[in-house]
């Protein structure tokens, strides 16, 4: 801060005011150091927000995940297990609202392995058609359970985490048809 500034700084204040004793060359200094040290931070994000994105670019570009790699039915185990989905038709593409359902049970230390429960809990839901998979009918009736078949979902599924088990209304062949492994549960 140069003495003219200083000078028009008192004029400014007036004489009658108690006298400061800031050092103002010291703040200014400090200010110029917090606006250096913003600038290299905002350049430090930028950098690696870059490199994050390229990065992903990359991989998203480079081999298909194990998942994705294994032949379409073949038997997999789950990579997920406190995660799994109750289909509503065997699409893995679709985003329409109660396509799919993630079911997760919770425990006393948080989500719990449901990839076992997962069949019982899917054909439950079909028969009280919890989550109107089906034409509503009257009340007390039991609906119709569809055949269901649990594959191990990719990085292609809508919505869903990948290496969770998806469960589908389908047989055997639906998992294959749907470019996914079957589930080893």
């Amino acid at each position: 801060m140069t003495t003219d500034d200083k000078d028009l700084l008192i004029r400014a204040l007036g004489t009658d005011e108690p006298p400061l004793q800031l050092d103002l060359d010291a703040i200014e200094a400090r200010g110029h150091a917090r606006r250096r040290t913003r600038g290299l931070i905002a350049v430090t994000a930028a950098v690696l927000g870059v490199g994050a994105i390229a990065g992903g670019v990359v991989r998203g570009a480079g081999a298909p995940s194990a998942l994705e790699a294994a032949a379409p039915g073949s038997l997999v185990p789950p990579t997920e297990r406190d995660i799994a989905y109750c289909y509503q038709t065997a699409d893995i593409g679709s985003a329409e609202p109660n396509q799919h359902v993630a079911i997760g049970v919770g425990g006393r230390d948080g989500r719990v392995d449901v990839t076992g429960q997962i069949m019982q809990i899917c054909s439950g839901s079909w028969q009280s058609n919890v989550y109107d998979f089906q034409p509503r009918q009257a009340a007390g009736t039991s609906y119709r359970i569809p055949q269901l078949v649990a594959c191990v979902l990719t990085g292609k599924a809508t919505n869903a985490t990948e290496g969770a088990v998806g469960v589908f209304p389908g047989n055997g062949s639906t998992c294959a048809a749907l470019g996914l492994p079957t589930a080893q549960i």
